[in-house]
């Protein structure tokens, strides 16, 4: 029996050591030195190199990293035994032996969970009929095999999956697998449950099984009754008892939130903390007990035997049925302590509870009895509450807020997709970034703000404007913007995994980076909302993304051929406010170059900021500038007091002075004393009343488009600034389009006022 399913794992050591290389990201292997050509070629990239051998690696792909992810998440779930890093193999004809290879398998006491995995490198529409309607067939010959594997007495749930990636789904082939009892995972379901068993590990297993085994009866709890006693608090009907961890897990569930529900309030699940799960494991497991009791509440009507009632309290004694389906009671209060006991042992399971059920109360009276709860019994955090009760009134009628909250929501939510890009890639509070883990929140709450990308405050900030990733309630826009912006983050990443990887040393995943990458991402929705005619609010995800991937391939080809040291020299901005738009034009410019009609508001004037051209007559004009005035000053105090001119002619002591200082630390020549003087000092020299009246043909420049005062000397101010450009040029310091103008204007005033002999000694 043991040949009808091969390839599988049940040894915790080896669970252990699979769990630790499917969460890497890379392939790594170990070759002899002189193979290590032979293997770079294949794409893989030395990083560690030792004695005899060297270690290489290549980033997965995307189908690996489906079955990765898919293989991880059951993992978290607690299941004890797996499919193997390698093909698992199940026998669909016994008297052939015919052998079907499967992505996904798993077993537990109670069900098991085969599937397959589909993807592709582009987001698009895949015909998989076929591959259903084999699936389909196959699942009579696999259950039989299944059952004679692990024993006759073994009657498992066993629940049909198939987990794909960027593939749209028809809808013939949604109803074909449904009409199967198939159950299609696409990635962003796969992100949510990842996402929960990453935070409860084991205990969320019970969450995985309700949505897929809902209103399923489990045949452990058939008939299950406990003594109990029904009454009403607050006009609502509950029930108070006693069960076990392990009934109440089946059947309890701590989200609202389900893959079909995206209005369920993801607020409650953040408040199962990780760390807090284990040390109530720990203290169960040292024969610790809980006096206080689990409050609940029934979804669904139950089953109550009277036996007996008083009549002054209307309190009734009797028996009460447990639900028997999974996802039928939702958890109130009391999270930890009943998730606490999913990882202990069964003799610890069978420990008493005491529970109070409330039976059908709604969500919104749910949520604020939660509230109420909590904050009358200070049993969370101060801040903690005050974040729940955001989330709850979380749709803001102030659009600033709602934007903000939105922004936090999401942010909060791509760094927890594991798998995905951004994922572990924001600090968090309390703990130090480093080089890969650079990202903050304010950095990408600021652009997703200024992109517009979810909206946008206009007329006075008092009205919310819709924005291309917006959907029709902010719940649904958290979920668009997340399905689009990991979509267009993988691709970068994908690109170039090294450069990513690096991140402040890559150029790319740093706040400039991925601040200049969402702006990026607004204006290719502009150009596409444009250049075709399109309402991107009206687009599906799906849709979008596609459109998307049309103006992308400029981009990744550029990623593809880039190397650290490549990323430096072309993405090394100004640290700064200035700097993810600086980001954001260059990155604009890749585009453009391949793009037709591609020009966001302001490339056309960063462009002309950054022509090498310009660049090199501004700084040409602005040394002439210097040399011009230096000698028109001179020349004149020269022609009214002959040799005495640097002591009659310049009446401010300390420009002398410092001139004379300068002098004479300048031991390899000696120049004239006005050659030592700064471009400020000459404006300080001709601005003296006694001189004045020498020196204002000249000098007397007004400001462009203003009418001539007694005194213009302004621009003096503004040409010593922009000396500094190229007198000591950094990546921060540059040119702006008005610059090229006000060079250019004081330039032309110049060569008007001054004769033409002083030019030809310049």
């Amino acid at each position: 029996m043991d040949r009808l399913i091969k390839g599988f794992i049940d040894s915790p050591q080896e669970l252990k050591k699979a769990a630790i290389e499917n969460r890497k990201e890379f392939i790594e292997i170990s070759v002899p030195l002189e193979d290590r050509n032979k293997y770079q070629t294949q794409g893989f990239e030395p990083f560690k190199e030792l004695k005899r051998k060297v270690k290489l690696r290549r980033p997965i792909n995307i189908s690996e990293r489906l079955n990765r992810k898919v293989w991880l998440l059951l993992y978290l779930l607690g299941y004890p035994v797996l499919k193997s890093t390698s093909d698992l193999f199940i026998c669909i004809d016994n008297k052939e032996e015919i052998y079907e290879p499967f992505d996904v398998f798993a077993k537990d006491d109670e069900t098991v969970i085969i599937g397959k995995c589909f993807s592709q490198d582009e987001m698009g529409k895949v015909n998989l009929s076929d591959e259903i309607e084999k699936f389909a067939s196959q699942k009579g010959a696999i259950s039989k095999s299944v059952k004679f594997h692990f024993g006759s007495s073994f009657k498992p749930k066993i629940i049909w999956l198939l987990f794909s990636q960027n593939i749209i789904w028809s809808k013939e082939d949604k109803l074909f697998a449904t009409n199967e009892n198939i159950h299609i995972v696409t990635e962003r379901e796969l992100r949510y449950f990842l996402q929960i068993s990453e935070h409860l590990r084991s205990a969320a297993r019970y969450q995985f099984l309700a949505e897929f085994l809902k209103d399923q009866k489990i045949p452990a709890m058939q008939n299950r009754k406990v003594p109990a006693i029904r009454g009403v608090l607050g006009g609502r009907k509950f029930y108070a008892f006693v069960s076990h961890p392990k009934e109440l897990l089946k059947i309890s569930f701590v989200n609202h939130r389900s893959l079909n529900d995206p209005e369920g309030a993801p607020s409650y699940q953040r408040l199962v903390s990780k760390s807090r799960l284990k040390k109530i494991a720990d203290f169960i497991n040292l024969g610790g007990f809980f006096p206080t009791n689990i409050l609940m509440n029934f979804v669904h009507s139950v089953r109550f035997e009277q036996i007996s009632k008083d009549e002054e309290t209307g309190v009734t004694w009797g028996n009460l049925f447990l639900p028997d389906r999974y996802r039928s009671a939702w958890i109130i209060d009391g999270q930890h302590r009943l998730y606490g006991f999913a990882p202990v042992s069964s003799k610890h399971q069978a420990q008493n509870i005491v529970v109070i059920a409330f039976e059908k109360l709604p969500k919104n009276e749910e949520a604020n009895l939660f509230v109420t709860i909590n904050h009358e019994q200070k049993s969370v955090p101060k801040n903690l509450l005050d974040d729940l009760e955001g989330e709850l009134k979380w749709e803001s009628s102030k659009p600033l807020e709602r934007i903000g909250a939105i922004s936090a929501r999401l942010i909060s939510i791509l760094n927890s997709d594991i798998g995905e890009p951004l994922y572990g890639k924001l600090t968090t509070q309390g703990m130090k970034g480093n080089d890969s883990v650079c990202l903050t929140v304010p950095a990408l709450k600021q652009a997703l703000s200024k992109s517009g990308l979810i909206g946008k405050a206009v007329l006075k900030n008092k009205v919310y404007a819709l924005g291309p990733l917006s959907d029709a309630n902010d719940t649904a826009t958290v979920e668009r913007a997340r399905e689009i912006i990991n979509h267009f983050f993988s691709r970068i990443r994908d690109a170039n995994f090294k450069v990513w990887d690096a991140g402040r040393l890559g150029y790319v995943s740093t706040n400039t980076g991925v601040q200049g990458y969402l702006y990026l991402l607004q204006a290719l929705i502009e150009h596409i909302e444009t250049s075709r005619n399109l309402d991107a609010k009206e687009l599906s995800t799906e849709e979008l993304i596609l459109e998307l991937d049309d103006f992308t391939p400029p981009l990744i080809n550029f990623l593809k051929a880039q190397t650290i040291q490549k990323m430096e020299a072309q993405f090394k901005v100004q640290f700064g406010s200035g700097g993810p738009r600086e980001y954001f034009f260059r990155l604009c410019k890749i585009i453009k170059d391949e793009t037709e009609n591609f020009n966001p508001l302001g490339l056309i004037e960063w462009e002309e900021e950054s022509s090498e051209d310009r660049i090199s007559t501004a700084d040409r004009k602005l040394k002439e500038i210097n040399i011009v005035v230096q000698l028109s000053l001179f020349n004149r105090l020269k022609q009214e007091f002959g040799e005495s001119y640097w002591e009659k002619g310049i009446s401010d002591k300390e420009i002398k002075s410092k001139a004379y200082r300068k002098s004479l630390d300048d031991e390899s020549s000696s120049l004239p004393l006005e050659n030592y003087l700064d471009f400020i000092e000459y404006k300080k020299i001709v601005e003296k009343k006694e001189v004045w009246q020498l020196f204002k043909p000249v000098f007397n420049i007004p400001e462009p488009g203003e009418k001539e005062t007694a005194k213009n000397l302004s621009w003096m101010e503004k040409i010593n600034e922009l000396r500094r450009i190229p007198a000591h040029a950094t990546a921060q310091r540059t040119y702006k389009l008005e610059d090229f103008d006000y060079i250019d204007y004081v330039h032309l005033q110049l060569e008007t006022r001054v004769p033409q002999a002083v030019w030809d000694e310049v």
